[in-house]
């Protein structure tokens, strides 16, 4: 397949360098980390959360754990909770269910990424599909999404 397209012009009107990458169909970030031979910490594993009638990204290391009483106490609601299957389907139809990019500009919502990503140099994320990657510098990832650097992970 290939990165789908609103992404790819998103990468490309900003002008952020990055490498695609295919690799065979995976369903989670360890199947994805192991398809790249890599350490799961290496994927930056994106969760949609739903505040109330809004929604965010949550971007955390593929091997962390999302604490939800950490990310209520940062979005400020009880209430947030993980999207649902069909609730990503119906609002991200362009993009495989589980395989929407960490990109809050492109779709008009805020990113949330935990402190801990920032410890690599590099990040790959989901390009809209399950077979396409993109690495590109954390740095560069950081810049790009201008997100909100939180505590989010389970003590593990």
């Amino acid at each position: 397949m290939a990165i789908c397209p609103d992404v790819k012009e998103y990468l490309k009107k900003k002008g952020v360098s990055y490498e695609h990458i295919t690799h065979p169909q995976v369903f989670s970030y360890i199947e994805e980390a192991k398809a790249l031979g890599i350490e799961a910490d290496e994927i930056a594993k994106n969760l949609i959360i739903k505040i109330k009638d809004r929604r965010a990204f949550a971007v955390l290391p593929g091997a962390h754990r999302l604490d939800m009483h950490k990310l209520r106490e940062v979005v400020g609601s009880s209430h947030a909770r993980l999207i649902m299957e069909e609730e990503m389907a119906a609002e991200f139809p362009k993009y495989e269910i589980g395989a929407v990019p960490p990109l809050g500009e492109l779709f008009g919502i805020p990113v949330y990424v935990d402190k801990s990503l920032l410890d690599h140099e590099t990040v790959i994320f989901t390009g809209g599909t399950h077979t396409d990657s993109i690495r590109m510098n954390c740095r560069d990832f950081v810049n790009l999404v201008n997100p909100r650097v939180v505590d989010l992970a389970e003590e593990v």
